[in-house]
């Protein structure tokens, strides 16, 4: 005859079974759910990985790659919005992912004026990220400066971009931005034509050569 208090210590030892169980299938079916999203992040179908990426998070709501993906992928079909609240939600997961900072800012901040908001996220990222090279932090904190007409601090920044990384397409693309606004037009295409020919129109977009074509005609 078995005892009722072992009779119920068994059955809450397999109740506690199952629920790990249970658990471990669901982390693991969102976790299958995130690898197809990722995948499809890499591939550029973004609807498809969001797909995805909806079903990990909503299997685990703690799965912050999940939502941090996720929030590429708003960003890359412009859905700022929701792009916003997923970097916000890794934050909140996790306060020290730092890459969740510097993507706010550039992909989200900057792109709906935010500049103030975006050299907060830019200042935090410098801050987590310092063993490491800041060149594309300082960039773009520069970037937003100059957007709220800080050309001293913007030029700061990046020139200390470019001391970081002399390669660095796009800070040479937002230096002659300063330029150009100093009316410094012969300095602006020596870093226009730098910028192209470290391939800033393969890796970013046309800025570059549209500017080329608009002031250094004629240099």
């Amino acid at each position: 005859m078995v005892k009722s208090g072992n009779f119920n210590v068994f059955y809450l030892f397999l109740f506690v079974i199952i629920l790990v169980v249970s658990i471990s299938c669901t982390r693991s079916n969102a976790g299958h759910h995130f690898k197809n999203g990722n995948a499809n992040y890499n591939l550029k179908d973004y609807v498809g990985a969001i797909r995805d990426l909806d079903m990990a998070i909503e299997l685990n709501p703690q799965y912050t790659e999940a939502y941090y993906v996720r929030a590429l992928c708003n960003s890359k079909l412009n859905n700022y919005p929701k792009a916003l609240n997923d970097f916000n939600k890794v934050i909140e997961l996790d306060p020290e992912f730092k890459d969740a900072y510097i993507n706010r800012a550039y992909y989200v901040k900057e792109k709906t004026g935010d500049y103030l908001g975006a050299i907060d996220d830019c200042n935090k990222f410098i801050e987590l990220n310092s063993d490491n090279n800041n060149s594309f932090a300082y960039n773009n904190r520069g970037f937003a400066k100059f957007m709220l007409n800080d050309t001293i601090g913007a030029m700061d920044d990046i020139q200390m971009s470019l001391s970081l990384n002399p390669e660095n397409s796009y800070a040479f693309k937002n230096r002659a931005l300063i330029y150009i606004a100093l009316d410094s037009i012969s300095k602006a295409c020596e870093d226009l034509n730098k910028a192209e020919l470290l391939g800033y129109s393969k890796d970013y977009d046309q800025e570059a050569i549209k500017l080329i074509a608009e002031y250094c005609q004629s240099n």
